[in-house]
């Protein structure tokens, strides 16, 4: 049996990395516990030209940016997730929890919206290629 509870693997759309769940997963179980590392607003516009900028999320309105050093930035986005990121200014660190049951081999996703708002996302969805 799998010591983890989660693997990174291929992505299932399109080119890149997901993480898996090793073996079934309840909802609310914590599957990761991590700090932060804050990039300062005076950094920010050399961070825009890496692509380390798209794996950050926008900390304060200072423009200082945030980097989960964990699992979860290679978490994929979905519309209906199966976990949540939570982000903890306090002790500038982040939480990923499940919001329902996860498989075993069932890809972990989050939503990379704001609050679930339904903004409009930076890049276009691998997985809305699906269909078509």
């Amino acid at each position: 049996m799998p010591r983890t509870l989660l693997e990174v693997g291929p992505a299932p759309f399109g080119p890149g990395r997901a993480v898996y769940a090793t073996r079934t997963i309840p909802a609310d179980t914590l599957l990761m516990d991590a700090p932060l590392l804050l990039v300062p607003a005076a950094q920010r516009d050399d961070l825009t030209r890496t692509v380390v900028d798209d794996y950050v999320y926008e900390w304060d309105e200072d423009g200082t940016a945030a980097l989960v050093l964990g699992i979860s930035s290679i978490c994929n986005h979905a519309d209906e997730p199966n976990a949540f990121l939570w982000l903890y200014p306090e002790d500038t660190s982040a939480q990923l929890w499940t919001t329902s049951r996860i498989r075993a081999g069932e890809e972990v996703t989050v939503s990379y919206r704001a609050d679930g708002r339904p903004d409009p996302l930076w890049f276009e969805d691998a997985r809305d290629d699906r269909a078509g």
